[in-house]
């Protein structure tokens, strides 16, 4: 650089200096010559992040009791009336009690703490890097709603009258959305490409229930239009009122897993209202409401009711098994 070879010194004498001598704590006893200077060794280090846990209190772990003692006291109606009704119109108390067996056993391993999980989620403070958040997940819901929620569609699509191959469609979306669903939840997001992963996962399982309720409301009400009127205006009120159910639950995941807007007491409140609403209130319905004298899909056929009587041609019983008369 030009500056540097304009530079020119402006003494030759030697330039003084002065030793310093860096002692660590104790002293080391050891003499320099010249001014003595004691600094300290740098002994500060970088600070350890926090760790902070968000997890359910007392109100939350009563509210999961008190959620499991209502899906009991459901269940057990709804068995009180299947043993009421004639067996061939059994099919909806059938996978009724299905649902309200799963949903009371979830209930049950939650309020027991099973199924449930830390996640890391964002931390978007001043301070961020020094604070790390772990949210507790309860991933048994999704287990539940893994089967619960095909089992529902399978009622409204039994009742409606819905093709074989229109009911499998419905059915493997919904699979899918749960699963996709469970993917966002459990998708770690400290980190900006974590939080982009689990929007995008909530994105794709969104884009599911789109799928699932176009089929089912669109072909469903052609299906449905067979039926007698009071068996139409029936899917009508469930399928209108499922959707609005189940249109709250991505909200909710939203406030709660998602942007970590409430607490966890919140959403396990949140959470299991719209549950009881949505499978113990769906139950009921569909098992008052129903005419039963009906003949449809959710018909059961004879040799599904009642066990096998008389012989077969090979003088054996229907099914294989010996006949009424061969054990006298």
């Amino acid at each position: 650089m030009e500056y540097l070879a304009e530079f020119k010194p402006t003494s030759i004498h030697p330039i003084p200096t002065t030793t310093i001598s860096v002692d660590p704590p104790g002293g080391t006893h050891t003499h320099h010559h010249g001014h003595h200077s004691h600094l300290p060794l740098p002994t500060d280090t970088f600070p350890s992040p926090d760790v902070h846990f968000l997890h359910a209190t007392h109100v939350g772990h009563t509210a999961l009791w008190v959620f499991f003692t209502l899906f009991t006291i459901g269940l057990v109606g709804v068995l009180f009336l299947t043993v009421r009704a004639e067996r061939r119109n059994r099919y909806f108390y059938g996978v009724s009690s299905l649902v309200l067996t799963i949903a009371m056993v979830s209930y049950l391993a939650m309020a027991t703490g099973l199924g449930v999980s830390f996640i890391p989620i964002a931390n978007h403070g001043v301070q961020g890097s020094l604070h790390h958040f772990f949210r507790q997940l309860y991933w048994a819901r999704y287990v539940d709603w893994l089967f619960t929620t095909p089992l529902l569609l399978l009622s409204l699509a039994s009742l409606a009258g819905l093709s074989p191959a229109s009911t499998l469609a419905v059915i493997l979306s919904d699979v899918f959305m749960i699963v996709t669903g469970l993917f966002s939840a459990i998708t770690p997001a400290r980190w900006a490409a974590g939080e982009r992963a689990r929007w995008g996962w909530f994105g794709v399982s969104s884009f599911a229930f789109l799928v699932v309720w176009g089929i089912l409301l669109s072909n469903g009400l052609k299906a449905a239009n067979y039926r007698p009127r009071s068996t139409k205006g029936l899917f009508t009120l469930l399928a209108g009122g499922t959707f609005l159910v189940w249109m709250a639950y991505p909200i909710v995941f939203g406030l709660s897993e998602g942007a970590n807007r409430i607490t966890v007491n919140a959403e396990i409140i949140a959470y299991g209202v719209l549950d009881v609403i949505a499978k113990i209130g769906f139950t009921y319905l569909l098992l008052f409401l129903h005419t039963h004298e009906e003949t449809g899909p959710w018909t059961l056929p004879e040799w599904w009711v009642s066990a096998p009587q008389g012989h077969g041609p090979d003088g054996r019983g229907i099914y294989g098994s010996l006949g009424s008369s061969d054990r006298d």
